[in-house]
């Protein structure tokens, strides 16, 4: 009885990571054939944001991603990046340091790339679309589902 208790204890501990998981995509931003920028974003769906903390006064009223960006040229900053969800732009984006507790829930972390919080105003649909777009840089959009896949699939 006690391997099952330490299992269950072990799934509850990294329950908010495996959700992550599921709505953490990737990105590569290409230019002429050669990767510039490497992009990692995580949805925040509320039952999964609990890094996030209970002392955000927003919390529920926006749709939240946490983007980790590596640019491939040094000279790149973020501003150099546009940043759309569904063609809106974000209310706010800060900075994330490494030592914050929200990144404990994001499965593909690394060091070299910089971690940004950025809301959007809420959408009311179960599929949206977070769009990247670098100036001489392909455009890439990727799509979230805010329920599961198959209850969007037509029976």
């Amino acid at each position: 009885m006690g391997c099952h208790n330490k299992t269950i204890d072990r799934f509850k501990t990294h329950k908010a990571t495996f959700a992550a998981l599921q709505q953490t995509k990737q990105i590569a931003l290409l230019k002429e054939g050669e990767v510039d920028t490497l992009i990692s974003a995580t949805y925040l769906l509320e039952k999964q944001s609990l890094a996030y903390g209970a002392k955000n006064s927003n919390k529920g009223i926006s749709e939240r991603f946490v983007v980790g960006i590596f640019f491939g040229d040094t000279n790149a900053t973020f501003e150099d990046l546009n940043i759309t969800l569904n063609n809106q732009s974000p209310i706010a984006i800060k900075k994330v340091e490494n030592s914050n507790k929200l990144l404990l829930t994001i499965p593909m972390l690394n060091s070299w790339s910089s971690y940004y919080l950025i809301a959007f105003n809420p959408i009311n649909q179960n599929t949206i679309e977070l769009a990247f777009e670098k100036e001489g840089v392909e455009k890439k959009n990727k799509k979230f589902h805010k329920v599961a896949r198959y209850l969007l699939e037509p029976k």
